[in-house]
């Protein structure tokens, strides 16, 4: 009996603490739990959203309730850019009265740098504030400094390379000999991935070519020449 009753008290005394420990575990990881829970309809609608441009107009104030009370079970940097994605969308909602459009754009904004504080690592991110300011016509300095943070943390991302040009080739003025190479890497890897968007953005924002060209004569002179013969199709 004794030797049972030492065995049984040996289990408790391991059994206890890791039991201790798995409810403790628990506590702290329920709130992530419970916000990543109520962050599903969130990640559905901006996924369904980039993969079929179908906006999710009549539900956007339900989704940003949801994103909120997410962040407000657990502050990650994942849900504050979900709300910054869902006020963008609001901002850009044809059904989103004119007077609050440029609010949303600040609502996302800010909830973009909330996220980026708490995780600089995220390029698309970057570009989103970049791109908001400059819808907003901001100084070009709060612009072209998270246009290179998108680049520094994502340089090759093929997804986010056109608009990366666009804003590059519309600041180029105010750019430094850093942002300009920069923009050059970024016209070239462009230009190799997804040359028929390119070239749309080219006859938008460079019709005559003529930031293209001081950018890319003395260095790659090929590009150029096809660039050119795609745009001059387009004319």
């Amino acid at each position: 009996m004794g030797v049972m009753a030492n065995t049984i008290r040996a289990r408790l005394f391991v059994l206890v603490p890791l039991g201790l420990l798995s409810l403790l575990v628990l506590l702290i990881s329920w709130p992530r739990f419970q916000a990543s829970f109520r962050y599903i309809p969130v990640e559905f609608a901006i996924q369904r959203f980039h993969d079929e441009q179908q906006m999710p107009s009549e539900r956007l104030p339900v989704l940003i309730r949801f994103a909120e009370e997410a962040i407000g079970s657990s502050d990650h940097y994942r849900f504050h850019d979900g709300l910054s994605q869902l006020h963008l969308l609001r901002a850009l909602d044809p059904y989103t009265p004119a007077l609050e459009r440029r609010p949303a754009y600040r609502l996302s904004e800010s909830e973009a740098v909330n996220s980026l504080q708490r995780a600089p690592a995220q390029p698309a991110a970057w570009l989103r504030l970049a791109t908001i300011r400059w819808v907003l016509h901001d100084e070009p300095e709060t612009i072209i400094q998270p246009w290179k943070m998108s680049i520094f943390t994502g340089r090759t991302n093929a997804s986010l390379l056109n608009r990366r040009v666009e804003i590059g080739l519309a600041h180029y003025a105010q750019l430094d000999a850093e942002g300009v190479s920069m923009l050059r890497d970024q016209l070239l890897l462009a230009w190799r991935t997804r040359s028929g968007a390119l070239v749309r953005v080219l006859h938008s924002r460079d019709r005559e070519l003529d930031v293209t060209r001081r950018l890319l004569e003395d260095t790659d002179p090929s590009s150029l020449a096809e660039m050119e013969a795609q745009l001059e199709r387009l004319r």
